[in-house]
């Protein structure tokens, strides 16, 4: 999980002392964030500014700092939206502000037990 919030600023310089490239799973906090991010005053301005939606912003963003991003959309104009994300980019400053909104705060805190329950519909994993 990596987003606004959650910038995850330590594992970001461990992944780049080994050259690894840092995907982010919900970047735009998930469904249980229930669009937070989304909502942010900051971002809010910053889309205002450049007619995009805040959820353009947080994509931008997280492709101007080097990651690989996968939003988990399945309603074809959220995918369109998504992909229109190069035509535009945010300056030093909004990257700036973007930035400061970091808490190191994770939305998604599922237990190995969630995962599984997920994935595969029961707590107990049989070999």
């Amino acid at each position: 999980e990596c987003h606004p919030y959650a910038q995850r600023t330590e594992m970001r310089k461990k992944a780049a002392k080994y050259g690894i490239q840092v995907e982010c799973w919900y970047p735009l906090g998930g469904a249980q964030s229930q669009g937070l991010l989304l909502r942010d005053s900051v971002i809010k301005k910053i889309a205002d500014n450049h007619g995009k939606s805040p959820a353009q912003i947080i994509l931008r963003w997280h492709i101007q700092e080097g990651f690989s991003v996968i939003p988990g959309a399945t309603n074809p104009d959220y995918i369109k939206e998504n992909i229109q994300i190069f035509d535009f980019a945010l300056n030093d400053d909004e990257m700036q502000q973007i930035r400061s909104l970091n808490k190191e705060q994770r939305i998604f805190n599922a237990t190995l037990d969630d995962v599984k329950r997920m994935v595969w519909g029961t707590k107990t994993i049989r070999h």
